[in-house]
């Protein structure tokens, strides 16, 4: 593919991704999501899968995705469906960065983030990059899509990339599945619960970011 064809495609790609979410994707609710997805009966695992391919693709917020799986099919069963999506959309946005669109991700990503731990992000190799990207994952406050985006510019194995990626999401995606499983009945000690949870969930990322924070030196390389 020549660059001036690269970079048509990447101009129109954006410009869809503007106007589609801007219309039709910014006020959806997990409720909505799940109205729709239930409308397909027994394609109701596919349509949310798909859902979950396409979606974040535009930086459609996950944790709404996983609030409308625990709605529509219950913690373990909506957990599943959530790991299956969540692993091959991971996997396309990682190949959308690394094969079509990676000198507009790494300005948008260099811009996004401090540049010392970008280049040390960048540089990381095998173990290393390993460690990043499940550590990025089990962190709530680190944007799911982003952390897609940027590991199709490191060198980490596609391979790696994925096990890290299922491993780090699972805590998270049980948490937000629980509570979209519980939200029917605010009153229960079950949703209280699952609240307690995301709290802990989130104070617990605080504290690990934190540390990672202190030891990047360490864990990323100097």
């Amino acid at each position: 593919m020549s660059k001036g064809l690269k970079q048509v495609i990447i101009i129109v790609l954006t410009i869809a991704l503007f106007i589609i979410y801007n219309t039709f994707l910014s006020n959806i609710t997990a409720q909505a999501i799940r109205d729709w997805i239930t409308g397909f009966g027994t394609l109701a695992p596919i349509a949310y899968i798909l859902v979950w391919v396409a979606l974040p693709v535009f930086f459609f917020p996950v944790p709404i995705l996983a609030l409308a799986g625990g709605l529509s099919f219950g913690l373990w069963t909506g957990t599943l469906y959530t790991l299956i999506g969540a692993a091959l959309n991971s996997s396309l946005m990682f190949w959308l960065a690394k094969v079509l669109a990676r000198d507009m991700v790494n300005k948008y990503l260099e811009e996004k983030m401090p540049k010392k731990w970008w280049d040390k992000f960048i540089r990381a190799k095998g173990k290393e990059s390993f460690l990043i990207v499940f550590i990025c994952r089990l962190i709530p406050a680190m944007p799911y899509n982003v952390i897609n985006y940027a590991s199709g510019l490191t060198n980490i194995p596609f391979s790696k990339y994925t096990i890290a990626t299922i491993i780090g999401i699972l805590p998270g995606t049980v948490i937000f599945l629980n509570v979209g499983d519980k939200i029917l009945d605010v009153h229960s000690p079950e949703f209280i619960i699952s609240i307690v949870l995301v709290i802990l969930l989130t104070l617990g990322s605080i504290l690990l970011g934190k540390m990672v924070s202190k030891k990047r030196e360490n864990i990323i390389g100097k």
